[in-house]
């Protein structure tokens, strides 16, 4: 089930990153560890105010693409 949060997400990830159905926060899961990788995790941790909200989403997607 889509909501209107994951097709934003993968509306975003299109855009930044290229083609892809991967939602934003499940690429962000899967880059590499840098500075810039943490400070979005933490804040999309806040903003959905659940810990380790792109794993999450990453294994969800993964999930639906099994």
């Amino acid at each position: 089930m889509q909501n209107r949060w994951w097709r934003t997400s993968v509306i975003l990830s299109r855009a930044l990153c290229g083609p892809s159905g991967k939602p934003l926060c499940a690429r962000i899961h899967e880059a590499r560890p840098s500075a810039r990788r943490s400070v979005a995790m933490f804040c999309l941790d806040m903003l959905f105010n659940e810990a380790n909200h792109c794993e999450r989403i990453h294994r969800r997607w993964k999930a639906l693409n099994d």
